[in-house]
């Protein structure tokens, strides 16, 4: 009993004084410090501290738009956006009433339609609103809105493109990790014809579809927004990899059903100190030279230092710039449709057997 009082008052002076560091980060205008704390261990811990951190972290916090002005009558699929809105919040939050997530659904089909009429050179993917309901929940629809935006056009820009090329050269290229990491898993994966697709809806998701626990999913989103755009890569590679004896005893018939669920009992602290390790030995520039596998030279990921790691407190990230890179071509292979098609449908499968 005397240990168990001494380790919750422990637990208790950590969690202040790390609430003390993020506050006074924020008071001094020290963006690094506030990027350092986001991604130790605990991240932002608590959801008003998140409120505070993350439009610091994402540069909107001076402010959100007065006027909503998004109407879906000018967006090129609608109906994917309500048909994915209607599913949405399934997991968290809990406990509340029908009358209430039905306001919050509606909230959320709002921030997702603003959003993209202000962006329409962004293309709506099947997994975005999933990452809106989390911003919406911890930050509330006004400021939820330009956060989500600012990720869209920095962050997820790859996946929101006519093209999936990108989106699969970043999977191969967390293929690539694995094989740098452990031959002998990826040899594994290889003979039971296992392709990285596996992990797509973790990363266009940032993981809100895939953790049913919204405390697991927020932390990742901690690690995120103050990470590369590749950060979802290197997490996917630390689960995969931290999971390698559990995956190394499947059969090729359960193993595809085994890797693509996240385990409920996943340590996130864990796994974001694994994530954070492979992106220190694989850097995103030295990732794509050893590999051969190339994002093109407007991908956010080849983008992030030149377009936001120079911001500092107060600067606005060129959101014309970004949007003129969704202009660019980018190579759209003839399987892409097939393969998104199939995704979509395995992921609609899942939702309607819940």
């Amino acid at each position: 009993m005397h240990d168990g009082v001494m380790g919750s008052i422990a637990a208790s002076w950590q969690r202040t004084r790390r609430a003390e560091q993020i506050i006074a980060a924020i008071a001094r205008k020290d963006l690094d410090a506030l990027r350092t704390l986001a991604r130790a261990p605990g991240g932002f811990m608590l959801d008003r501290l998140r409120r505070l951190a993350w439009p610091v972290l994402l540069h909107t916090q001076h402010g959100c738009y007065v006027d909503e002005k998004g109407s879906e009558k000018d967006l090129a699929d609608p109906s994917q956006i309500s048909k994915d809105v209607e599913r949405s919040l399934y997991y968290y939050p809990r406990g509340v009433s029908p009358t209430l997530k039905a306001h919050m659904q509606q909230e959320l089909h709002q921030m997702i339609v603003e959003v993209l009429w202000r962006n329409p050179t962004l293309k709506y993917y099947q997994g975005f609103h999933d990452i809106c309901s989390c911003f919406l929940l911890v930050l509330g629809k006004k400021d939820a809105i330009p956060a989500a935006e600012n990720v869209a056009l920095f962050f997820l820009r790859d996946g929101m493109l006519d093209s999936f090329d990108p989106v699969s050269k970043q999977l191969r290229l967390m293929s690539s990790i694995v094989q740098y990491e452990d031959p002998e898993l990826t040899a594994h994966l290889e003979r039971c014809n296992l392709m990285p697709y596996y992990a797509l809806s973790w990363v266009l998701t940032w993981f809100s579809h895939d953790i049913a626990c919204f405390d697991k999913v927020a932390r990742l989103f901690d690690l995120f927004i103050s990470s590369t755009p590749l950060m979802p890569i290197y997490v996917s590679s630390a689960i995969t990899l931290l999971r390698r004896d559990e995956l190394l005893k499947a059969d090729a018939d359960v193993l595809h059903s085994l890797i693509t669920h996240v385990p409920r009992t996943l340590d996130v602290e864990q796994t974001v100190t694994r994530a954070c390790e492979l992106e220190a030995r694989y850097p995103a520039l030295a990732l794509q030279k050893r590999s051969g596998l190339w994002l093109h030279d407007s991908s956010p990921v080849n983008r992030y230092d030149e377009d936001w790691t120079h911001l500092r407190w107060g600067d606005v990230p060129d959101r014309l710039r970004a949007d003129s890179y969704l202009g660019e071509h980018v190579t759209k292979e003839e399987w892409e449709d097939d393969m998104l098609e199939i995704w979509a449908a395995e992921r609609d499968n899942i939702l309607h057997r819940m």
